[in-house]
């Protein structure tokens, strides 16, 4: 299981641990690949705790990066105010944000929330990083895992350390339905495309919008789970929500937006679809590991159709 499995009396003594004998109405929240996550209330006001597995840990630490580095922005990022380890688990206590998850409210194509999206993205891409090195993913302190872009981007296809979390993943490709020969095209695509791809740093998502933005009365209340996040082409956050939803065309209206505020993109749709290109492979992995050979088969199709309308011509 990708999912830790934890028993209601272990989430209690955990509550407990924090809130004494004060916490009530515990329920389950259905969310996240990664989290088993719950709702809880004490004295009236909302609280979430999420426990993740040890190899899933560090997004903890990332969380509590982030929401102690945008604190003054105008991103919204609810802080940890708890966290511990019970078991073999580790968890995090947050306060619950007012909303739904974007994902769940049906006006996202609503141009007000759109206009907020992009505009809430865009701060998380100004955001000063000038005192951290690396690029990719980052640790709980702050420090990326490569010295350069390319760098974190061609790493999708090497085998990963013993304990990682995909660890020696290759197997895959005669285990499950992964393709090699699918997955060693897309990966020559994106690699024909890094020489247009830049080297300035900016804080990147990861895993934008979707169930990870929430809302109320059409407004950004939170922006959440930056396991995924890291340092590199602010590009790439556009890419991954034009990738997953192909009828908002974000890509139309995140370069509409660049034009309006007078900020030139070089190489928009290269770099695009090179990111493209990345967010398949990693994804094709993570349907083979998850064993979801619906969503595996939705993305070979994604990316087969982005190939078909890149501008170079692949």
């Amino acid at each position: 299981m990708i999912k830790p499995s934890i028993e209601r009396r272990q989430v209690q003594a955990v509550l407990s641990r924090h809130f004494g004998a004060a916490v009530e109405d515990i329920a389950p929240v259905d969310t996240g690949q990664i989290a088993r996550v719950f709702s809880f209330d004490v004295g009236g006001k909302g609280f979430i705790v999420r426990f993740v597995k040890p190899v899933t840990a560090e997004s903890i630490e990332k969380d509590r990066f982030v929401a102690k580095r945008l604190a003054s922005s105008e991103v919204p990022v609810p802080p940890i105010i708890q966290q511990g380890v019970s078991g073999d688990l580790h968890y995090a206590i947050a306060s619950l944000v007012p909303g739904v998850p974007l994902r769940g409210w049906h006006g996202e194509d609503d141009w007000p929330v759109v206009t907020q999206l992009i505009e809430t993205l865009d701060a998380i891409h100004r955001t000063d990083i000038s005192d951290t090195i690396g690029y990719g993913m980052f640790d709980g302190d702050g420090r990326g895992t490569f010295p350069t872009w390319p760098e974190a981007l061609l790493d999708v296809a090497a085998e990963g350390e013993p304990g990682s979390f995909y660890g020696a993943w290759h197997h895959y490709f005669n285990d499950t339905f992964l393709d090699r020969q699918f997955f060693d095209r897309i990966y020559g695509h994106m690699t024909a495309l890094l020489e247009f791809c830049p080297a300035e740093r900016s804080l990147v998502h990861g895993d934008y919008a979707y169930g990870n933005v929430m809302v109320q009365n059409e407004k950004i209340t939170a922006v959440l789970d930056w396991a995924n996040a890291m340092y590199g082409d602010f590009l790439y956050d556009v890419a991954w929500m034009d990738l997953g939803s192909p009828a908002l065309d974000y890509r139309s209206r995140f370069r509409r937006y660049y034009q309006e505020t007078d900020r030139p993109v070089d190489h928009f749709e290269e770099r695009l679809l090179c990111y493209q290109c990345y967010i398949s492979l990693d994804a094709q992995r993570w349907y083979a590991k998850s064993s979801n050979s619906a969503d595996y088969a939705w993305m070979r199709d994604r990316t087969l159709h982005l190939l078909g309308r890149g501008s170079d011509g692949v």
